[in-house]
């Protein structure tokens, strides 16, 4: 009876010595770890990174990018040196230069004068709706970079995409118009075995199979400054 009496004492009267207390801050760190998960319901993990791969994204954050937007774009959060802008800014004032002289360059070479008529162009309507098509797509790509405020050094990121989109359009039309050349000249010289080089460029300028090929140029060259411009304007 005693040992019984004993047991219900001790149930009746439970120890709270073992039961932990949570202090205020233990509380807020619980909430703070609470709330320290993504919208799925799931923990955020921290990611383990090793010394090498700490070293090579700090190298990548300092790389000088000149025909890269995806990596300013993905490094937006890193601070630009002043001489990386400066770099920036001649290498755009450079590639504005040079698509405005491309594109002076296709409109010119098909102007013709004729006495007592003028100039004439030989631009057809394609080529004037997919000039009037790029012109219009990169005044409104520079209207949404200009608008949307991406970091605190807002002006320098602006400076580099714009300027690794322009240089990236300069490099990409420079490798196109030696592919698309060789590419013309290949099925030139597959429908007329005999043409000489100069007749064949004599056909790049006359026919069904010119016209195929300037539409197809066209479209890549679309393609080409839609892919540059991917980054204008995102935060």
């Amino acid at each position: 009876m005693e040992k019984r009496s004993m047991v219900r004492e001790y149930d009746s009267q439970p120890s709270f010595d073992n039961i932990k207390q949570e202090s205020p801050g233990s509380r807020t760190d619980n909430n703070e770890a609470k709330t320290s998960q993504n919208q799925n319901g799931q923990p955020l993990k921290s990611l383990d990174v090793s010394d090498l791969e700490s070293k090579f994204i700090q190298k990548a954050r300092k790389k000088i990018r000149l025909f890269d937007p995806e990596g300013i774009y993905q490094f937006k959060g890193s601070a630009i040196p002043y001489y990386q802008s400066f770099l920036h800014l001649i290498s755009l004032l450079v590639s504005l230069y040079l698509i405005a002289y491309y594109f002076a360059v296709i409109i010119f070479s098909e102007l013709e004068h004729l006495d007592g008529v003028g100039n004439t162009s030989y631009l057809t309507t394609i080529d004037k709706l997919f000039m009037v098509t790029l012109a219009a797509l990169t005044v409104f790509k520079l209207k949404k970079l200009i608008s949307v405020k991406i970091t605190h050094y807002d002006v320098r990121y602006k400076l580099a995409l714009a300027a690794n989109g322009f240089n990236r359009i300069v490099i990409n039309l420079v490798k196109f118009s030696i592919y698309f050349l060789a590419l013309a000249l290949f099925i030139i010289g597959l429908d007329h075995p005999n043409e000489t080089i100069l007749g064949a460029f004599d056909r790049l300028g006359n026919g069904v199979i010119a016209d195929s090929l300037t539409f197809f140029s066209w479209i890549v060259t679309t393609l080409i400054f839609v892919k540059a411009f991917k980054h204008f304007g995102k935060e």
